[in-house]
C-alpha cells in the first residue's frame, strides 16, 4: 500500500525542541515526512542533489547543512553509505502503530531497509512504545513479533546525528576494531590501502563512519582528550555482553588508541559504543589465535 498523506500534528509548533531549530532545518523536516519515497517506517532516500532539486532556491549543500542541525538534535538519522534518512519519530507520531493493516505496511518497510543503523533505531522505537502502550493493537500483528525482537539501538548512544565521533586528522595505521576510511578535501572516499602511510601526508582527511559526517562548531568547542577516569557504561557492559566482546580488551584497546594517536573528542562514551560496534566477538579472536599459535 503506497502512502498517498502524511500526518503531520499541529502541536509539533508546541515542541520547544522544534521551535529551537532554524527554518532551513524544519523545512527539510517537512519536506521528508512530505517526501514520496517515504516509506511506513519513516525512511526515504537520502540524496541531497535530488532533495535540492524540489525547490528552486534549494542547494545540495543546505540539504546538507539542514541536514546536519537536525541529525545533531536526533530528529532524523542518516546513513550516507546506503543513502537513506530516518524520520525518527514518524513511526511513534503518525498513528499506524493504532491500524493492524498499516502496522503489516510498516513491518514490509522495516525488512526492506538497507541501513542496519536505521534499522536498530527503529527497533528501539517501537520497542519503546511496547513498553509504554503494551495494550496497542499492533501488537497483535504476528509481524510486529520481528521488529519486538530485533536488535536495537537508542540514537543517543551513538555520535548525534551526523557528527564525527573525533577531529579530521590522518591515521596512518590500523587498530583491531577500528578501520576508518579517509575523505580528502575532494569529497571522493579513499580506503586506507596499507598501514605504511605516513604522517607527513598534506591530504585533508576525515575519518568517516555510519551515519556521521562534518565536524561542527558547537562539537568541536567541547572536545577534549580522554579523561584519565574514563570507564565503560553500564549500557557499554551490556551491548559487549550482547555481542560477546571482551568489553576490558576492547576498553584498554580504545584507551591506547586515543592515546597513541592524540584522539579529541566530545563524547567520548559515543566514541566507545561505536568503537564496539566494530569490535570482533571474543570467540571469533580466541579462534583466530588458537589457529595462528598452531
Amino acid at each position: 500500500m503506497a502512502r498517498d498523506r502524511a500526518n503531520i500534528r499541529v502541536d509539533i509548533w508546541a515542541d520547544q525542541d522544534f521551535r529551537d531549530l532554524t527554518g532551513e532545518a524544519q523545512r527539510l523536516y517537512m519536506q521528508l515526512t512530505t517526501h514520496p519515497t517515504l516509506n511506513y517506517a519513516g525512511v526515504c532516500e537520502w540524496r541531497p542533489g535530488r532533495l535540492a532539486a524540489m525547490a528552486r532556491d534549494l542547494t545540495a549543500g543546505s540539504i546538507e547543512r539542514a541536514g546536519r542541525e537536525l541529525g545533531e538534535r536526533f530528529f532524523i538519522v542518516v546513513d550516507e553509505q546506503t543513502e537513506e534518512v530516518l524520520v525518527r519519530s514518524y513511526v511513534k507520531h503518525d498513528g499506524l502503530l493504532k491500524q493492524p493493516k498499516l502496522v503489516v505496511s510498516m513491518t514490509n518497510a522495516y525488512a526492506a531497509i538497507a541501513s542496519k543503523l536505521i534499522r536498530n533505531v527503529i527497533a528501539f522505537e517501537v520497542q519503546k512504545m511496547h513498553d509504554r502502550e503494551p495494550n496497542m493493537a499492533a501488537w497483535k500483528v504476528t509481524q510486529t513479533e520481528t521488529v519486538l525482537r530485533a536488535e536495537a539501538q537508542d540514537v543517543r548512544e551513538l555520535s548525534p546525528g551526523l557528527t564525527l565521533l573525533f577531529t579530521p586528522e590522518l591515521t596512518p595505521a590500523f587498530t583491531p576494531g577500528f578501520t576508518p576510511e579517509l575523505t580528502p578535501s575532494s569529497g571522493q572516499a579513499q580506503g586506507l590501502a596499507t598501514t605504511t602511510a605516513t604522517t607527513t601526508a598534506t591530504t585533508t582527511a576525515t575519518i568517516t563512519a555510519i551515519g556521521t559526517s562534518f565536524l561542527t562548531p558547537e562539537a568541536k568547542a567541547k572536545e577534549g582528550r580522554l579523561p584519565t577516569d574514563w570507564v565503560p557504561s553500564k549500557a557499554h557492559y551490556e551491548r559487549a555482553q550482547e555481542r560477546g566482546v571482551d568489553i576490558a580488551t576492547e576498553a584498554e584497546a580504545f584507551r591506547l588508541h586515543a592515546e597513541t594517536h592524540n584522539r579529541h573528542a566530545a563524547q567520548w562514551n559515543s566514541a566507545f559504543t561505536s568503537w564496539l560496534i566494530k569490535a570482533k566477538p571474543a570467540a571469533a579472536k580466541s579462534n583466530r589465535d588458537s589457529w595462528m599459535q598452531k
